[in-house]
């Protein structure tokens, strides 16, 4: 018998998984390329654009039985990456670093940064720091979020809103069976934050996590679409919610993608094209012989044109890189194609080319 959230879903109309129409076709391009020079290891790689139109990539390393947050730098659209800057490093659990430009020159680095004892987290943080000269120094800022053990705050993602203000989303524990996106936004570059505001699924027996934003179009009204991993099956998969008012409220919640049963699909980032069409990275076992999430998964992509009345339908998806690959990321580089970020064996890229039909 099919799960409750199944049926529902299904009622919808969303939970089929047939071809559909898309205003466009996109090609995974075979041009795989290092985010680090040399091309050491590194993991959960992300992207950012500057405005002298550089790009930063950022990813984690473990030196030293520490971890640092590292940056290379790019000027041949994301062609090549140069080591470039170190954001911070520490004994402690300092990773999911996400990079954004506020004004030109000020960058803001937002990571988790706990504290870890013998049986694990002591003190969860999310933590920002600041650099006034395009990532290549910097300093403390603020901490964006704050709280003691045992439930968590994790996975921050930074976007600048129509005011250009920053508005950071993350993930924080309720319980163990339920985890929402929070909202913390900053006026002053990022030296203080507002409280935090739960945006959806306060009542949800749910692990929402792992969120990203992008904008796109839907019958002439700017939109955003967040995607995250959730768990309506037990195992992970993946679901949006669209904001028609800048991020402040997220309504239509809907199913991305769903793999087969008893297997995972989690770890999504999105980003848009020109036209309003979208591409979803993520990582998934459900070609895998053995389940043993994180472990044995394969980075794919699917695709979708703008929503139409709130509604998005979602292409069949597309391999990036196979598996053993980690914690992708995406972001546009131009108005028809997407450098897809992910960790094998070192922090890698392919770009995905739209084409328009």
């Amino acid at each position: 018998m099919p799960h409750l959230g199944q049926k529902v879903l299904r009622k919808l109309g969303l939970g089929s998984r047939d071809a559909v129409q898309l205003p466009g076709q996109a090609v995974v391009n075979e041009d795989e390329r290092p985010l680090s020079s040399p091309p050491n290891h590194g993991t959960y790689p992300r992207l950012a654009r500057l405005s002298d139109g550089s790009i930063l990539s950022s990813f984690t390393r473990f030196p030293d039985h520490q971890r640092a947050l590292c940056i290379a730098r790019s000027t041949d659209e994301g062609r090549t990456f140069e080591n470039f800057a170190e954001v911070t490093r520490a004994a402690g659990d300092v990773d999911n670093m996400f990079l954004l430009e506020v004004v030109p020159g000020v960058v803001l680095a937002a990571f988790r940064n706990h504290d870890l004892g013998p049986n694990g987290p002591t003190h969860f943080r999310i933590t920002v720091c600041r650099s006034m000269d395009g990532g290549r120094t910097w300093r403390f800022a603020a901490q964006a979020a704050e709280k003691g053990a045992p439930l968590g705050v994790w996975e921050p993602f930074m976007r600048l809103g129509y005011q250009g203000e920053v508005q950071l989303t993350y993930s924080q524990e309720f319980a163990p069976n339920n985890q929402c996106t929070m909202l913390v936004v900053s006026r002053d570059h990022g030296s203080s934050w507002s409280p935090p505001v739960l945006l959806a699924g306060a009542h949800d027996p749910l692990r929402d996590g792992m969120n990203g934003i992008s904008p796109s179009i839907d019958n002439g009204r700017e939109v955003l679409i967040m995607v995250f991993e959730t768990t309506r099956y037990g195992t992970f998969n993946l679901e949006a919610l669209l904001s028609y008012d800048d991020g402040a409220t997220w309504h239509h919640r809907q199913e991305v993608y769903r793999p087969p049963q008893g297997r995972n699909a989690g770890a999504p980032q999105i980003a848009s094209f020109a036209d309003g069409s979208m591409a979803v990275v993520f990582m998934t076992d459900e070609d895998a012989s053995q389940v043993k999430w994180t472990q044995n998964a394969a980075i794919k992509a699917v695709f979708a044109g703008p929503p139409h009345n709130g509604r998005i339908q979602w292409s069949r998806p597309s391999l990036v890189s196979p598996a053993s690959s980690f914690w992708p990321g995406v972001m546009a580089i131009n108005s028809y194609t997407v450098l897809a970020t992910y960790d094998r064996g070192g922090p890698l890229a392919k770009s995905v080319t739209w084409q328009s039909q």
